[in-house]
């Protein structure tokens, strides 16, 4: 267990995917959808408020709702500024001065204490700048069976990524402006290339990379040390954001 405390920011804004609204979901804020009679963020909250590795909460959504909801306090909350990736610049922002800080998302119901104490435990042995967790698809099929995910086959396995990241907040400020050229240009196979490289974009299509390739070019870009976790947590992957995703998850709480 560490012995470190981290401040976490969750991001906690956004609108109710279209594909669950078209769905029949009523909820258009996507941190109060119900799942098991509570909105979805009180799940994370509870984890959170349950880990003795944090010791500073910043969750940005929407400040009124939040805090008449979760009791949070003013200092607690900041007004969701419309786009995720304003909101994570903001939440490192405010935690700017910090060592390391905790970011998660508020779509992962099932996520616990045990799994964020097993990150914060395991960036406590790695010398990195930016942390991801991944998780192995035979685990997260163990626990999630018939859970879809988006998947990556490398050398070492097949695996999904999480929705927990460790920063240190001043060296992934002060390289803004990749980051979101990474954001930005992720769905444009041009711009990647041009971005990454086109050996590593064919090594990535044939599956010909293992974890350290992935981190080495992920550190090259950034400007900012990047390295995995391979977590046993499937909990850190499944995130809500398809008609199915919330299916389950209401089945899994026993609230349909």
């Amino acid at each position: 267990m560490t012995g470190k405390k981290y401040p976490v920011v969750i991001l906690a804004g956004g609108s109710t995917p279209d594909k669950i609204l078209d769905a029949g979901e009523p909820e258009k804020e996507r941190a109060f959808i119900d799942i098991g009679g509570r909105p979805m963020l009180s799940w994370v909250l509870d984890a959170i408020r349950k880990c003795d590795v944090f010791d500073e909460i910043y969750c940005i959504g929407n400040v009124d709702r939040m805090r008449s909801t979760f009791g949070l306090g003013e200092h607690e909350v900041l007004q969701d500024k419309n786009s995720m990736l304003e909101n994570f610049m903001a939440g490192l922002e405010h935690f700017r001065s910090h060592p390391r800080v905790l970011t998660t998302t508020c779509d992962i119901p099932f996520i616990t204490p045990e799994a964020f104490r097993f990150i914060a435990g395991e960036v406590d042995k790695i010398d990195a700048q930016v942390y991801y967790p991944i998780i192995d698809v035979k685990e997260f099929d163990r626990k999630f069976p018939g859970g879809k995910r988006t998947t990556q086959k490398l050398k070492e396995g097949t695996y999904t990524g999480g929705n927990v990241f460790v920063f240190e907040p001043e060296q992934v400020l002060r390289n803004r402006d990749k980051i979101e050229a990474v954001i930005r240009d992720r769905k444009s196979p041009a711009k990647l290339v041009r971005l990454f490289g086109l050996p590593f974009i064919v090594k990535f299509a044939l599956r010909q990379l293992n974890i350290k390739g992935l981190e080495d070019k992920a550190t090259q870009i950034l400007g900012a040390t990047m390295r995995s976790i391979i977590t046993p947590y499937p909990e850190v992957g499944f995130d809500v954001d398809k008609p199915e995703d919330l299916t389950m998850a209401r089945e899994i709480m026993g609230h349909a």
